[in-house]
């Protein structure tokens, strides 16, 4: 326990909590985290189950949601419906990674390019991709395609704006004293465009890979008849709302995993990031 709240409890005053859970160790921190999940759980439990405040039908307890649980890893039902949604998932992401990253970079590094790509992109970027699902259903048909379609642009735009923005912030100074020490053009992406650009390239991955969730499950909710989205309306449909949030509870999972990938992978690729923000 000492090893885990080394930094000592928390003192009273202004910034005194703030302190104490910015100074904790990892394994200080989820165990902070896990207290507050269990207390959360406990309270939900004894609201709904123990003391029947809300109907349970339409708001099941915890331990009603992993009875449902049990229930869909047992008959098969979440394994034949997430292996949908994950390939749907997988391929609409990958496709958003590989046009984003050079399409950022070109709308950052050319004006022209920013002019004409930028209104286009912020005006799809601002439309709710629900609002994409019944054409998305009328160009591909029921099935995978719509949901890897409102996948793809789902996570394409927070990629592709997040990268030009961060080619455009790249800092002057930086820029100045690359060409006094004789840095060439391809020198300046290569060292300083580049690497001033990954905090934002995270920064847009992360939020595609949220964004990218919830356009899957908007898709498969009335456009697939499988996957995540087509289970939960399906076991709502029925009244099986343990299931129901049990598949949610799969999804969110899926998100926050997901995210946490990408915030890995990028104290691995840029440290000097996560350095930054102490």
């Amino acid at each position: 326990m000492s090893v885990l709240f080394a930094s000592g409890g928390p003192r009273s005053g202004r910034g005194g909590v703030a302190e104490w859970l910015g100074g904790l160790s990892t394994g200080g921190k989820a165990a902070v985290i896990a207290v507050e999940v269990f207390v959360v759980l406990l309270v939900w439990q004894l609201v709904v189950g123990y003391w029947g405040l809300i109907n349970p039908v339409f708001f099941p307890p915890p331990l009603a949601i992993a009875q449902g649980f049990a229930e869909i890893v047992a008959n098969g039902t979440l394994a034949a419906n997430a292996v949908v949604s994950l390939q749907a998932w997988l391929t609409g992401f990958t496709i958003a990674v590989i046009v984003g990253i050079p399409v950022g970079l070109l709308m950052g590094a050319s004006l022209p390019v920013d002019k004409v790509v930028g209104p286009i992109a912020w005006t799809i970027y601002a439309t709710p991709a629900i609002a994409y699902q019944p054409l998305a259903k009328a160009w591909f048909g029921f099935g995978i395609g719509p949901v890897i379609f409102l996948v793809v642009v789902s996570a394409l735009f927070p990629i592709m704006l997040n990268i030009a923005a961060g080619m455009r912030t790249t800092s002057p100074s930086l820029l100045r004293a690359a060409r006094v020490y004789g840095g060439t053009q391809v020198d300046l992406y290569r060292r300083v465009f580049l690497p001033s650009t990954v905090p934002f390239l995270f920064a847009g991955l992360r939020q595609a890979v949220v964004l990218a969730t919830i356009g899957m499950v908007v898709a498969e909710l009335s456009g697939s008849s499988s996957g995540m989205g087509a289970l939960i309306i399906r076991a709502a449909n029925t009244y099986q709302t343990d299931q129901a949030f049990a598949a949610i509870g799969v999804v969110v999972c899926w998100s926050v995993g997901m995210t946490g990938v990408v915030t890995l992978v990028e104290r691995w690729v840029a440290p000097w990031t996560r350095k930054a923000r102490r």
